[in-house]
């Protein structure tokens, strides 16, 4: 099987005239045979817009879409009266949200995924649990703790998706397991070398357990997204993959099609 994977699409923040993100992913999964495609959040900072997009792809090439929310997917910024518990809710009505369980891909493999979240650890340690908190450094405040409102704090919200994963990772550890993520599982996929704001604001990019869970559970692909890199490494049985398209002031070409048909990443299934 023939796995694309992306993400970090922002269809509306890539906006132009037409839908050109939609237009040059839809040739993309066609032109390089994609038989399934793993999207790894922050699709659009609306859930409507997010949904209807995953739609749309599927409609238009006929391939199904293995999807799990990002930050962005739950922020209130279009819906202000709503939790990123009822967004997240929302999301589920899409039938590729891993959030909503586990996917078969074939007779042997599987997908098990969610959004994930962050316990600072990726953060300076000079920084205390306090100043994490306020997510809030000179002027610049990460947008999460204004968008994104859960009913717990932020290292509970990490913990919450951690166990909800490894109880997932133990039910299928006899198969051969893709993790999707949007938050990132490793440090080296963090900002490097960070400055004095990154020393801050890496905090609020993942947490090294979702790395050891993986590893713990000889999973075979990490996927995920959120920091705006494309990198890959491979730590023992395991490959992780960092495949963002990133805002369109962060593409190397200026045509969407020509930006995704370079970003967009195949892995094959044995």
């Amino acid at each position: 099987m023939r796995i694309g994977i992306l993400s970090d699409i922002h269809v509306d923040i890539n906006f132009m005239a037409g839908n050109p993100v939609v237009d040059g992913l839809a040739a993309a999964i066609v032109n390089h045979r994609i038989d399934r495609m793993i999207i790894a959040g922050d699709v659009a900072s609306d859930y409507a817009l997010t949904l209807s997009t995953l739609t749309e792809i599927e409609t238009r090439t006929g391939v199904p879409c293995l999807f799990v929310p990002g930050n962005h997917d739950v922020w209130n910024e279009h819906h202000p009266s709503i939790t990123a518990w009822q967004a997240y809710d929302k999301l589920a009505s899409f039938h590729g949200n891993l959030a909503s369980g586990p996917k078969r891909l074939g007779a042997d493999w599987i997908a098990i995924g969610d959004l994930g979240w962050y316990d600072y650890a990726f953060g300076d340690p000079g920084f205390t649990i306090e100043e994490f908190d306020r997510m809030k450094i000179d002027d610049r405040l990460w947008q999460d703790k204004v968008m994104a409102i859960w009913d717990r704090p932020t290292r509970e919200m990490h913990r919450y998706f951690l166990n909800k994963l490894e109880t997932q990772l133990k039910t299928h550890r006899h198969r051969q397991i893709i993790l999707v993520l949007h938050v990132l599982p490793i440090r080296l996929f963090t900002v490097q070398p960070p400055d004095r704001m990154w020393r801050y604001l890496n905090a609020f990019l993942g947490s090294p357990e979702y790395g050891e869970l993986a590893l713990a559970y000889n999973v075979r692909y990490v996927i995920c997204g959120h920091v705006h890199y494309r990198r890959q490494t491979r730590i023992g049985q395991t490959t992780f993959i960092c495949n963002c398209l990133n805002y369109r002031n962060q593409w190397h070409k200026q045509a969407a099609a020509e930006e995704i048909a370079d970003t967009l990443k195949v892995i094959e299934t044995d």
